[in-house]
């Protein structure tokens, strides 16, 4: 039995739970968590990135992504602590806007990147994912709609935590007791190494 994934599947059954008892929790859990992705995205881009290749555009390009990255994840983590609740849902929308400016900047990125002959599947890969979480953000604080597919996706994810940690446990190795050694099998061990021993000299 793999104890990581029993944990995963635990920790996977009580986030599907959250979501299905206080979806409003989990939305500013959500901005929260990516906020302190955004931020780490941001230094990222400042330190890596834009050095990718030495194209001025691309440069200002990319450092205006990464200090749009840093600012905006700042906000998200600690602008709702000095505001009312209800800025979890104004931040949201500006989480999704910041995603989809990221996007597209992205983009530009990635034609300079093509052109000089670097791998851009991995930019690829987070532009899509930017644009989508752009899109559950723009959905999700809607109080009716929203709070509806965040309980579906808590279910669906509760659903899994649960199967899954059953399927773990049940896949769990069994302990296999070794049969006992009697002194006649000690004595008679014995007897045939000193036996091999003899015959050998």
């Amino acid at each position: 039995m793999d104890k990581n994934n029993i944990i995963l599947s635990f920790f996977v059954a009580i986030v599907g739970l959250l979501m299905m008892i206080s979806p409003e929790t989990f939305i500013s859990m959500v901005v929260i968590i990516l906020g302190v992705a955004v931020i780490i995205d941001g230094l990222f881009i400042m330190i890596t990135t834009r050095n990718l290749i030495l194209d001025p555009q691309y440069r200002l390009m990319m450092t205006i992504r990464g200090i749009l990255s840093i600012v905006t994840g700042i906000m998200a983590i600690f602008l709702p602590l000095f505001v009312a609740k209800i800025i979890y849902s104004i931040m949201s929308y500006v989480l999704a806007i910041y995603l989809l400016i990221s996007a597209a900047l992205e983009c530009y990125g990635i034609s300079k990147l093509h052109r000089n002959g670097i791998m851009i599947r991995q930019s690829v890969i987070e532009t899509l994912v930017s644009v989508v979480l752009a899109v559950i953000l723009f959905i999700i604080p809607a109080k009716t709609a929203g709070s509806i597919i965040v309980r579906i996706l808590g279910t669906v994810l509760l659903l899994i935590g649960i199967i899954w940690g059953i399927i773990q446990w049940k896949n769990r190795p069994l302990t296999v007791t070794p049969d006992s050694v009697t002194p006649e099998d000690d004595l008679k061990n014995s007897s045939e190494n000193s036996a091999g021993e003899n015959s050998g000299e």
